[in-house]
């Protein structure tokens, strides 16, 4: 009998103990239930991630960063909301104004196929690594250029570094969006004000019309012409009608309100797209990464159909091996490759603190450089397939027609648009991508900068961020 009593006695404890048991395994699973639903909503994070014990809760619940086996994710920060959001940024970002001019006529001065595998070598064992190392470095320590260095601190000097670079190129590309928005505005006149010799800013006795075969001097005394250097109504038109050069140094000139004007408006249009932060310019950011596209593939298809591009395309790519033993060639094209995918800047380690922790950067970052390697050489076709044919139709050399820089886009094209059927429209579509191309760059530039700045001073910055941005 006594054995009996114990027998049950003991299953009752048992049938107790596993009574305990459930529901304290219940109250476990709501409490982590609770707190995952509270770090969803404050980070609009919906990834489970399992928590060791009490001690990283209350450190993830006191410090606002959700906490993983291998780092942190910020909960205070906009995070992308859409799957190709991130990559679209860095292609709105990398693919900018150095693919349309700089690109092609880099290649063509050091020597075509030559500067390409040059260019490709720096692609391989520079662009890449760098690229890829700042957006996973961004993506895992979710801190801008300068709060990242708080791992190091003795190089935060360098993160203070990318601040100042991305705002002087910010400088440089709202004036060159001024630059192209003029052109824009101008692109809608019959005949268009860069063809002709007979305008107010025109030096009429040096000035040669190019909306004739072969050039027009305007002037019947060609003994005024005979010691000075001839000019184009196309020079003309950038020097003395949208720079409005002076003859000398000691002249500083006026202010040229229109370009200010313009420029005071790209800042306008950088600010809304900004309204927000970039994570919520969903729109922007999408058009500014596809439209450029729609516009190369426009003038490729085009440039490619008129007599002539096919002699532009072959100066454009015909290799000269000699080239390769020459210092400039290297350095052209390692400075075209840091510019062009914009490394340094700490852009890209802003856009990448903007992804969740466990985002595939990698694919993303491999991606961009290639689509940006490959815009590049698509666009050196567009640009010399229509040098081509304006070589063909006027009868001058390619290298006469060929101007270096920011002459390639506001010269050398404009003189091109001008023979091309349906002038007003080709000269709108192109100007019209190079506003776009630098915007976009703008736009992501000075995102890395805000970032960097508002991760070092988030006290000042944040709260008052609510009251110029929302």
């Amino acid at each position: 009998m006594a054995q009996e009593q114990s027998s049950k006695t003991k299953s009752k404890e048992s049938v107790t103990s596993s009574k305990e048991s459930k529901q304290q395994k219940k109250l476990q699973s709501s409490e982590n239930g609770k707190m995952k639903e509270g770090v969803k909503e404050n980070g609009e994070q919906k990834d489970e991630i399992d928590y060791d014990d009490e001690a990283l809760l209350d450190s993830a619940a006191s410090s606002g960063h959700k906490v993983s086996i291998l780092g942190e994710e910020s909960v205070h920060r906009g995070q992308w909301a859409g799957q190709f959001d991130f990559l679209m940024s860095m292609v709105a970002y990398a693919v900018g104004l150095g693919n349309v001019w700089r690109f092609p006529y880099l290649c063509y001065k050091n020597g075509g196929g030559s500067f390409l595998v040059v260019y490709a070598l720096f692609f391989a064992f520079a662009a890449v690594p760098i690229f890829v190392m700042e957006v996973a470095v961004g993506q895992f320590l979710q801190r801008g250029a300068i709060d990242m260095w708080k791992m190091c601190p003795m190089f935060k000097g360098v993160g203070i570094g990318n601040v100042v670079l991305s705002f002087m190129m910010a400088s440089y590309y709202c004036t060159i969006i001024a630059w192209a928005a003029f052109y824009l505005g101008n692109s809608f006149w019959s005949p268009l004000p860069w063809e002709t010799c007979d305008n107010y800013w025109n030096k009429k006795n040096i000035c040669v019309e190019t909306n004739m075969p072969g050039g027009n001097v305007t002037t019947t005394n060609t003994s005024l012409i005979s010691n000075r250097t001839v000019e184009s109504s196309v020079e003309q038109y950038w020097e003395y009608r949208v720079l409005q050069q002076t003859s000398t140094i000691s002249d500083f000139g006026g202010i040229q309100w229109e370009l200010l004007g313009l420029t005071f408006l790209s800042w306008a249009v950088v600010y809304f797209a900004l309204w927000k932060g970039i994570t919520q310019a969903r729109k922007f950011v999408y058009f500014c990464a596809i439209f450029p596209y729609i516009l190369i593939a426009v003038l490729l298809v085009r440039g490619l159909t008129l007599p002539g591009a096919g002699e532009g395309i072959k100066f454009y790519l015909m290799p000269n091996i000699t080239k390769l033993k020459e210092i400039t060639v290297w350095k052209d094209a390692g400075t075209q490759v840091f510019y062009s995918y914009g490394v340094g800047f700490g852009t890209l380690i802003a856009l990448g603190s903007h992804n969740r922790f466990y985002h595939n950067c990698f694919r993303d970052a491999i991606l961009v450089c290639f689509i940006n390697g490959t815009t590049s050489i698509l666009a050196g076709f567009a640009i010399f397939s229509i040098l081509g044919y304006m070589s063909f139709i006027t009868g001058k050399e390619i290298k006469e027609i060929v101007k270096p820089g920011v002459g390639l886009a506001f010269q050398a094209y404009p003189e091109v648009a001008s023979k091309l059927p349906f002038k007003q429209v080709w000269a709108f579509l192109f100007f019209l991508m190079i506003t776009i191309l630098g915007l976009d760059s703008q736009v992501c530039m000075l995102e890395g900068l805000f970032t960097a700045l508002e991760d070092t001073f988030p006290l000042l910055l944040r709260k008052y961020k609510k009251v110029f941005f929302w």
